[in-house]
């Protein structure tokens, strides 16, 4: 089966001043965006000042990165696509190193382990923060998305967090505008996934400092990365490290087609790829919005295919990967298969993929 690909045509940008309906979140988005040279900030001293006030921080260190770096065919077979497999950190997915960068910054921020803690998310990052803040013993209130399974609100209770569901029909965005008002209600501190630079500084100097070493191995100078978008911390820091490598290797941010990057309309809830999205009424990413305009490529892959994707890779490959890690992987092989054979991309794959992305995929 052939697939298309398609390029999106939002480009960068800031953020409006008000979403209509998502107040709270338009402003907080707006004061918090990081700065592009926030991004480059060393994450090792902020990392080494939250392990003092908070020693137990440490040994969570131990189970997050040095994934495995797995070569599979492109999907023409024109090259390799070099998968960097994520679901092998301790909580299963990409976002460990996510949740682990955010209570490191919080932690030293604040400048005391006493914090009462709130965040938004969809599933992945909410699992990996309800494990750490169960285990550091911290105060933790999720909010996540209308429609999120029980299954999931049941796992994270489990460990201890409070959740709060967000209004019907307002999507992601709606969750992230609820966690603003539980932050101030509460008196919380809310750890903002889409402005946290620190999330962006650890995939630089961990993740994209593994696939340099790793694919530097193998002799390897990869064309392109790819990867799906949630926040874009791990494609704006990983993109940064091999920058540094591979000057000429094109990064590229994976949206669903469904919901594109600035994409002007109303968020909804419609299938598509796990822990990806634009967030609706324009709103773009911060982490990304702080480079310059033409520093990412942006490329759209629809669900159904991210979905036939993600059965290839199990069926031709014995690899399972999310719907996010098909996109990448689709992305990654669009562009070794445009040019001369023999040449090789990085896909990021954020995890082995979720219940329901497995359920659908089995039912086309």
């Amino acid at each position: 089966m052939t697939t298309t690909v398609m390029t999106a045509t939002a480009r960068p940008g800031t953020a409006p001043a008000a979403a209509p309906g998502f107040e709270d979140i338009s402003r907080v988005l707006a004061d918090r965006a990081p700065a592009r040279a926030d991004l480059d900030k060393p994450f090792a001293p902020l990392e080494a000042e939250a392990h003092r006030l908070l020693p137990a921080l440490a040994a969570l260190r131990h189970g997050i990165g040095d994934t495995p770096l797995v070569p599979v065919p492109s999907r023409a077979g024109r090259g390799r696509v070099w998968l960097k497999a994520e679901a092998s950190n301790t909580s299963g997915s990409v976002k460990s190193r996510t949740a682990y960068a955010l209570l490191c910054g919080a932690v030293a921020s604040a400048g005391t382990p006493e914090l009462r803690l709130t965040e938004y998310s969809g599933g992945s990052l909410a699992v990996a923060l309800a494990e750490m803040c169960g285990h550091l013993g911290l105060d933790l209130h999720l909010v996540v998305p209308y429609g999120v399974s029980e299954r999931l609100q049941t796992a994270l209770r489990r460990q201890g967090a409070q959740v709060t569901v967000g209004r019907e029909g307002t999507g992601f965005l709606g969750s992230m505008d609820e966690a603003v008002r539980v932050a101030e209600r509460e008196d919380r501190h809310l750890l903002l996934q889409h402005c946290a630079a620190e999330s962006a500084a650890m995939h630089r100097e961990h993740t994209g400092a593994e696939i340099i070493g790793q694919l530097s191995g193998y002799g390897v100078e990869p064309v392109a990365l790819a990867a799906g978008v949630g926040t874009g911390g791990s494609l704006a820091g990983t993109a940064l490290a091999m920058a540094g490598a591979w000057p000429h290797c094109r990064p590229v941010a994976v949206f669903p087609s469904e919901a594109v990057y600035g994409d002007e309309r109303a968020p909804d809830g419609a299938r598509r790829m796990s822990g990806t999205g634009g967030l609706g009424h324009g709103i773009r990413q911060p982490l990304l919005s702080a480079f310059p305009e033409g520093y990412f490529s942006y490329t759209t892959v629809a669900y159904p295919q991210a979905l036939d994707a993600m059965r290839h890779l199990r069926r031709e490959h014995g690899i399972s990967v999310s719907g996010s890690g098909a996109g990448a992987w689709l992305t990654a092989s669009a562009e070794v298969d445009q040019g001369p054979p023999g040449r090789n991309a990085v896909a990021v794959v954020a995890s082995r993929g979720t219940i329901e992305e497995w359920e659908h995929a089995a039912g086309i």
